[in-house]
């Protein structure tokens, strides 16, 4: 797998070559999705983050195949949990969304980090009323994260470990902990 600088060189080139929406219109469209998923679940904040989840991990799922194509990182899969975060972090979150990011505070056993971004542009524009106080505005973004891993069988959990827009810290940082490498299974009997 290729040093940090080269995978962030890559997410970036990538980005470059990919046809772009306007920023501030692709914010207000989340916005008014997740304004949308409120009241289908009539304010109810906790259902509200499952189903924002819920929508990331099927957007990560599909988000995958376009990775591997444009980084033509097919043939070489990750061997190890931490490639798996690095690539995700530097290349898949820079390609997609044009941010910044890198992982930190790696457990021990190497099977928990957690993911700082630089910005956050699902955020832009967004000030949390009070009744909203426990929403997960950006939840979608860890469903992605998890869908796209799962996808290349790496099942983990993610969650946010600080959000700014609840008062949490001053970036955004995403806490994920492998549960599982998920061997390949072979539909056929040597």
């Amino acid at each position: 797998m290729p040093a940090a600088a080269s995978r962030t060189a890559l997410g970036a080139a990538c980005w470059t070559a990919t046809e772009k929406v306007n920023a501030e219109l692709f914010a207000l469209t989340h916005g008014a999705f997740v304004r949308q998923i409120l009241r289908d679940h009539e304010d109810d904040v906790e259902c509200a983050n499952a189903a924002l989840e819920r929508v990331g991990r099927a957007m990560g799922a599909r988000m995958v195949e376009e990775f591997l194509s444009r980084t033509n990182a097919s043939g070489g899969a990750c061997a190890t949990f931490e490639e798996a975060m690095e690539m995700t972090t530097r290349v898949g979150l820079k390609m997609f969304l044009n941010v910044d990011a890198k992982t930190r505070d790696w457990s021990e056993e190497r099977d928990e980090c957690v993911i700082e971004m630089e910005s956050n542009p699902l955020a832009e524009f967004v000030e949390l009323p009070g009744k909203y106080g426990d929403l997960s505005y950006c939840n979608a973004l860890c469903g992605a994260i998890r869908g796209a891993l799962e996808t290349v069988r790496v099942r983990t959990t993610c969650a946010f470990e600080s959000d700014p827009l609840r008062g949490e810290g001053e970036r955004f940082a995403i806490r994920v902990k492998l549960l599982e490498l998920v061997p390949e299974e072979y539909p056929f009997d040597d």
